[in-house]
C-alpha cells in the first residue's frame, strides 16, 4: 500500500491543513536513484515518494511528422529530434562530455507572412488518437492514489519563440504584429481543445505556462503581457472551466515572476511552480499572495542542493516547513533537473 493520498493533496491545494507536504517527485539525471534509495536503507512509501510523488502527468499523443517539417527545416541534422510542432532539438555536449543544453532548429524562421504561416503543419490536436486514451489513464492513476496533472506548459509564448525563434518573434511584435497575433491566435486554439478535453478526461490540476522570466526579471514588460498574452492565457483556462468550473490550475515559468503574479492570479492561476527561490523568495510570495497562489517547488538545484551541506539542506527545509507550509498551499520539489 503506497502512502499516496489524493484527498491530502486535495487539501493543500485548497489552503487547508494536511498531515504532511506532497512531493511533486525528483526528477534525477542518469543517477540509478531506486538503487540509492535501497543502499540508504529508506522504506517503500519514503521510497515511493521521492522516486514517484504524489503526482501523474497526463499528455496528449502527438507524433512529429518528419516529413511535412522537412521544407521548414533544410538544415535539420539527422540526429535531431522533432517536436509536434516541428521544434529541432539536438542536444549538445561540453568538450569533458557533459549536457551542455539544446541547439534549436525553428521551422517559422523564414515563414514571414500571414498566408504562409495559415499553411503550416500545425499538429492536430482534434485527432481521436491524440486524446482517446485520456480518460483510461486519468481512472487508472486515480486508482493508485495520484493526484493527475493535464500537461500543457509551453501553451502560447514558449511554443511561438521555439517555432519562430526568439529573436525574430521579439521583432515581429514590431515588425509584423498581425502576424504575431496571427501564430497566438493559431496556439490558442489548440490550446483550448486540449484544456477542454483535459477537464473532460477528469485530471485533477491543469498545468499550463510560458517561460517568460530571467532571474534577473521579466523578459516581457507587464504591459506587453497584458496586452499580448494574458488574453490568451485567460482564454485556455476559461476553455478548461466551462467544463470544471474549480479546476485547478497550476503555471509554469522559470526565473522571476512576480511582478506577473496579480495577472495570472486574474487568469485564473491558483499555483506557480517553480518559485525558484534565488528569483523568488519562497516565505515572501508566501506571504504576499499565499491566501490565492499555491508554491509549488522551491527546492533549488542551483544553490542548496548543488553545493550546500546537510546542515544547510535541513536548514531550507525546515524553512518551509516553518514559514511556506502552514495554512496548505506548498508542493514541494526541485525546481529542476538534480544532477548528482
Amino acid at each position: 500500500m503506497g502512502y499516496r493520498s489524493r484527498e491530502r493533496v486535495a487539501l493543500i491545494l485548497a489552503h487547508q491543513e494536511a498531515d504532511r507536504v506532497p512531493c511533486a517527485g525528483i526528477p534525477l539525471d542518469g543517477v540509478p536513484f531506486r538503487q540509492w534509495c535501497e543502499e540508504l536503507g529508506l522504506s517503500e512509501d519514503e521510497r515511493q515518494c521521492f522516486t514517484e510523488g504524489d503526482f501523474k502527468y497526463l499528455t496528449f499523443d502527438l507524433t512529429a511528422e518528419g516529413d511535412l517539417f522537412a521544407p521548414y527545416l533544410p538544415d535539420l541534422p539527422g540526429a535531431a529530434d522533432l517536436t509536434p510542432f516541428g521544434v529541432g532539438h539536438l542536444p549538445l555536449k561540453s568538450v569533458d562530455g557533459y549536457v551542455a543544453g539544446t541547439k534549436l532548429y525553428h521551422p517559422l524562421a523564414s515563414v514571414n507572412t500571414v498566408r504562409e504561416l495559415e499553411l503550416f503543419p500545425f499538429p492536430d490536436v482534434t485527432a481521436e488518437r491524440a486524446h482517446s486514451h485520456l480518460e483510461d489513464r486519468v481512472q487508472a492513476a486515480k486508482e493508485d492514489e495520484f493526484t493527475v496533472i493535464g500537461q500543457m506548459s509551453q501553451t502560447i509564448l514558449e511554443t511561438a519563440y521555439s517555432m519562430r525563434g526568439m529573436d525574430r518573434l521579439f521583432l515581429d511584435f514590431h515588425d509584423r504584429p498581425d502576424y504575431v497575433r496571427a501564430l497566438f491566435e493559431a496556439l490558442c486554439e489548440l490550446r483550448c481543445f486540449q484544456a477542454r478535453r483535459f477537464a473532460e478526461a477528469g485530471v485533477d490540476v491543469l498545468r499550463i505556462g510560458d517561460d517568460i522570466a530571467t532571474q534577473a526579471g521579466l523578459i516581457v514588460s507587464p504591459p506587453m503581457y497584458r496586452e499580448w498574452i494574458k488574453p490568451y492565457h485567460a482564454r485556455v483556462v476559461a476553455a478548461a472551466r466551462e467544463v470544471n468550473r474549480e479546476i485547478p490550475v497550476l503555471y509554469h515559468s522559470d526565473g522571476a515572476l512576480t511582478a506577473l503574479l496579480p495577472d495570472l492570479i486574474e487568469v485564473g492561476v491558483t499555483a506557480i511552480n517553480p518559485c525558484q527561490p534565488e528569483a523568488m523568495p519562497p516565505a515572501e510570495i508566501k506571504r504576499q499572495f499565499g491566501d490565492r497562489l499555491t508554491l509549488w517547488g522551491c527546492s533549488s538545484t542551483q544553490s542548496v542542493y548543488a553545493h550546500g551541506t546537510r546542515q544547510d539542506v535541513v536548514a531550507e527545509l525546515q524553512m518551509l516547513m516553518r514559514k511556506v507550509a502552514p495554512g496548505g498551499g506548498l508542493v514541494v520539489s526541485f525546481i529542476n533537473v538534480l544532477i548528482t
